[in-house]
């Protein structure tokens, strides 16, 4: 009987030491990022930043959807009593000036055009 106490006593030290080796080295690599040189990232303040004004994008969807030479308008948000799931939305405008909203998290890229948008007719 004492070899059975003596037994889960050894097994609860390693447990102990393995469980405390764990949390040292997850406490580690979470600091270690913060022990390098800092970054200089782009810093936006808004969502205008970022797009210039009157510049037209293509826009990426994640279904593969490409919708082509839109002017982005602004980013709205609904409120959560709205009832709607989701509460962000890019408003851009179509070249014939329809207004096309999108849901944030279902596009991909917004590419800038670089060619004159295109006149069927």
């Amino acid at each position: 009987m004492a070899d059975l106490a003596v037994f889960f006593g050894q097994a609860l030290t390693v447990a102990v030491v393995i469980a405390l080796a764990v949390m040292a080295l997850s406490l580690f690599f979470n600091w270690l990022p913060r022990l390098g040189p800092k970054r200089q990232g782009i810093v936006l303040k808004s969502a205008t930043e970022l797009f210039e004004e009157g510049r037209q994008y293509d826009v990426l969807l994640t279904s593969g959807q490409r919708l082509q030479a839109l002017r982005f308008e602004g980013v709205a948000r609904a409120d959560a009593d709205a009832g709607w799931p989701l509460s962000q939305f890019a408003v851009m405008r179509r070249s014939d000036g329809g207004k096309v909203i999108l849901r944030i998290d279902s596009v991909r890229v917004f590419e800038e055009v670089t060619r004159p948008p295109r006149t069927d007719g």
